[in-house]
C-alpha cells in the first residue's frame, strides 16, 4: 500500500495479523481456483469465452473491495483523521465503493449462462460459474463490512445499518441494470444523461421492481448473517 512520504516518518503503518488475513486469502483461493477451472475448459475446448467474462467480472468484483481496503488502511494509518476533508474523503470512497459493488454479487446471474453451455460441459461449467459466483459473493460482502465500519465511525450504529441495508437493495437494482439493460458501472461518467433516463424508466419497470426486492432483500439476509458469523469470530478471538 502507498501512503504520502510525509506519513511513512511520522505514523506507523497498520499491521495485519495472520488470522486477519485470511478472508483475503481464502478470496484469492476461490478464485485462483475458479480461474483454473476456466483456463482448463479453454484448454480441452478452443472456447476462451468463460475465462474471459469471468475474469472480467472477477476484477470488477475486486475492485469494490480494493476501494475499501485503502480506505480502511488510511485511517487505520491516521493518514485520515476526523477533520471535515477527511471526512469528505470517506464519503467520496464510500461512493465510489457502492458505484462498483453492484458488480460482485452480480456474477450469481452469470448462472444464467447454463442455459446455453453444452450439455456435455454442464456438469464442468455449474461448478466454475460457481466458485466465481462465491469468490464474487464473498468479496462483496467484505467490502460491505469494511463500508459499515467506516460508516459507523462516521454516522453512528443505527444509522449505518440503515445505509448498509439502502446499499443492498441498491445493489439489488444494479444486478437488475448489468443483467437486463446491460450498463456498466463507468457509465456514470461516459453516458449520465442515458443513464439518467435509463434509471427513471427503470423505476416504473415491474420486472425492475422484482429483481430489485428480491436481490436486495437476499443481499441483506446474506449480509446480516455474515455480520454475526465474523463478530462471533471476532468474540471467539479469531476474527
Amino acid at each position: 500500500m502507498l501512503y504520502p512520504t510525509k506519513f511513512l516518518v511520522e505514523r506507523t503503518l497498520p499491521t495485519v495479523t495472520p488470522s486477519k488475513g485470511k478472508g483475503l486469502i481464502a478470496l484469492t483461493l476461490l478464485t485462483g481456483t475458479c480461474f483454473i477451472f476456466a483456463i482448463t475448459r479453454g484448454l480441452l475446448t478452443g472456447n476462451w469465452w468463460f475465462f474471459l467474462f469471468l475474469g472480467w467480472n472477477l476484477f470488477l468484483a475486486w475492485f469494490p473491495l480494493g476501494v475499501m481496503l485503502v480506505l480502511r488502511d488510511l485511517r487505520a494509518a491516521g493518514v485520515l483523521g476526523r477533520g471535515q476533508r477527511d471526512r469528505v474523503f470517506s464519503w467520496m470512497m464510500i461512493g465510489g465503493w457502492l458505484l462498483f459493488m453492484p458488480n460482485a454479487p452480480y456474477i450469481i446471474t452469470d448462472l444464467f449462462h447454463l442455459r446455453v453451455t453444452d450439455s456435455d460441459l454442464v456438469w464442468f461449467d455449474t461448478l466454475m460459474i460457481f466458485l466465481g459466483a462465491l469468490a464474487g459473493l464473498l468479496a462483496g460482502l467484505y467490502s460491505t463490512l469494511l463500508a459499515h465500519r467506516t460508516l459507523q465511525t462516521l454516522t453512528g450504529t443505527l444509522p449505518a445499518w440503515l445505509l448498509i441495508l439502502v446499499c443492498q437493495g441498491l445493489a439489488g437494482f444494479g444486478i437488475y441494470l448489468g443483467r437486463y439493460i446491460r450498463w456498466n458501472s463507468w457509465n456514470i461518467m461516459t453516458q449520465p444523461m442515458i443513464l439518467t433516463r435509463s434509471l427513471w424508466t427503470s423505476l416504473h419497470d415491474p420486472l425492475a421492481q422484482k429483481v430489485a426486492l428480491t436481490y436486495g432483500f437476499g443481499l441483506a439476509t446474506l449480509y446480516v448473517a455474515f455480520y454475526i458469523y465474523v463478530n462471533e469470530q471476532k468474540s471467539g478471538g479469531d476474527e
